[in-house]
């Protein structure tokens, strides 16, 4: 199939700590290729967090004429 082209827009996708509720995560540690999962800890208030095949901050694309609310997640960490 040929390749095609469209314009998009360049998302930051955060995640805002479970604890303090105010600090934002941040990758400390490399993906366990067999669990998938990559530590995380708050730039605030320092609290560990494990997620599963996706680190924070992350950076998504989304159609020029598609919100931000519709977007589907479509990044692979795998």
């Amino acid at each position: 199939m040929p390749e095609i082209k469209r314009p998009v827009q360049t998302i930051e996708v955060n995640y805002v700590c479970d604890k303090c509720g105010y600090g934002m995560m941040k990758k400390v540690s490399e993906m366990d290729s067999n669990t998938g999962d990559i530590m995380h800890e708050c730039m605030i208030c320092g609290h560990p967090q494990i997620f599963q095949w996706r680190s924070y901050p992350r950076i998504n694309y989304i159609g020029l004429d598609e919100s931000i609310d519709e977007s589907t997640d479509t990044s692979d960490d795998r």
